[in-house]
């Protein structure tokens, strides 16, 4: 049987990320794997509400902060939501989503990642891509997408 040891879990506050860190969590209790909680602040969103502009955009401390505490606040609920035998921490990056979680489960030997779908559709999904079918075609190990 396969087993995983370190599973990573990529956390947005969605409800389809929520299943996957009950799947997640399942799965590290039947395979006593350590969990990986990730959260990505993607400012890249950020300046595209802004507006586009010549000069540059200036993202205000306040606004960045905000970002990073909400950011803090999903990791904290997910950790607090595995059961106390899973062996967890949680980690917050900066940048586009779909390479980060790529990169970072590469550099840090995760052998498992379990994610949510974003529910895009099939015309957004063939137009636009999404973070899972990014991640699931790039990691450099399997990938759970749960919906």
């Amino acid at each position: 049987m396969l087993a995983f040891r370190n599973i990573l879990v990529p956390v947005d506050g969605s409800d389809n990320s929520q299943r996957a860190l009950d799947y997640a969590a399942y799965l590290a209790g039947v395979c006593q794997a350590s969990v990986g909680i990730l959260h990505v602040v993607n400012l890249a969103a950020v300046i595209s509400s802004v507006g586009q502009s010549n000069m540059g955009v200036y993202i205000p401390d306040r606004v960045f902060e905000n970002l990073q505490e909400s950011g803090q606040a999903m990791i904290d609920e997910a950790l607090k939501q595995l059961p106390p035998t899973v062996q967890a921490q949680g980690f917050m990056k900066i940048g586009a989503p779909p390479e980060v979680i790529v990169s970072f489960c590469a550099a840090n030997g995760y052998d498992l990642i379990v994610m949510g779908s974003r529910g895009l559709g099939t015309f957004k999904e063939i137009v636009l891509g999404s973070v899972s079918s990014y991640v699931l075609h790039r990691a450099p190990c399997p990938v759970m997408v749960t919906k």
